[in-house]
């Protein structure tokens, strides 16, 4: 699926034994993503101001936001080379868009200062990706957003491939950090649980109209979309700033 297209998304939680079988049914229906097969490590780093605007955003259900997050690829046995990128995350109205630019995974160091890195800044660059340093220079460096906490978990994924039109991916192992080391792929070192108990995350991402054979298997699973942010469920769990106000607290699993 072209991650870059406007997409509706829907997300479930389960129990992780019913997420395994969730997902062996995927398995039957959609390839998994190429090298890719036994799954592979995400880490994140999402940005936000002092103030957690893009959080309170999220949970106030503003129409039309942004978030911005760094995010390395890799596995320690080499099978997935490292790589490094950043994204804009939109939301408009209920449909979402991922933008995102490549970029080395050393020069992450330099965007968490609120520098836009020197390779983003290559004249040769796509329109693309200068799309995504403007976006930055907007939210980086004019509204000083910088780095909140980072974000480990597993995933398997499985796509219909480059022409068509869903993907669901499967994440476990929820862990995060607020002492903002430098991104490392398959980095082990994330010592606090973003959830209390062990559970998948299921996120389906369509262009389009949901497939009416998934549409039967989320009832058959009896599944229910419901609401959760790996970076706001993470706030909510460790973060001073978040915690001491008793909204945030509310929607803790």
């Amino acid at each position: 699926m072209d991650a870059t297209q406007d997409r509706r998304e829907f997300k479930f939680l389960l129990p992780a034994e019913e997420g395994e079988k969730f997902r062996l049914f995927i398995s039957s229906m959609i390839p998994v993503d190429r090298a890719a097969e036994d799954g592979y490590p995400v880490i994140s780093e999402y940005y936000d101001t002092s103030d957690r605007h893009s959080y309170w955003q999220k949970q106030w259900g503003v129409a039309n936001r942004r978030r911005v997050r760094a995010r390395v690829y890799g596995r320690a046995d080499g099978l997935i080379p490292p790589a490094g990128f950043i994204e804009i995350k939109h939301k408009l109205d209920g449909n979402g868009v991922k933008r995102r630019a490549a970029l080395p995974i050393e020069s992450l160091a330099e965007l968490a200062q609120g520098k836009i890195p020197q390779p983003l800044l290559d004249p040769n660059r796509s329109r693309a990706d200068k799309h995504v340093v403007a976006e930055l220079q907007d939210l980086i460096v004019d509204a000083g957003a910088r780095p909140v906490v980072q974000v480990r978990y597993d995933r398997m994924a499985y796509d219909s491939g480059s022409e068509g039109t869903i993907r669901v991916t499967f994440d476990t192992g929820l862990r995060c950090r607020f002492d903002m080391k430098p991104l490392t792929p398959d980095d082990p070192d994330f010592p606090l649980a973003v959830v209390k108990h062990e559970i998948a995350v299921v996120e389906v991402k369509t262009i389009g109209s949901v497939p009416i054979w998934l549409r039967k298997a989320a009832g058959e699973f009896q599944l229910q979309a419901q609401s959760m942010s790996k970076y706001c469920q993470s706030l909510e769990r460790f973060d001073p700033v978040v915690a001491k106000n008793p909204e945030a607290t509310l929607l803790l699993l």
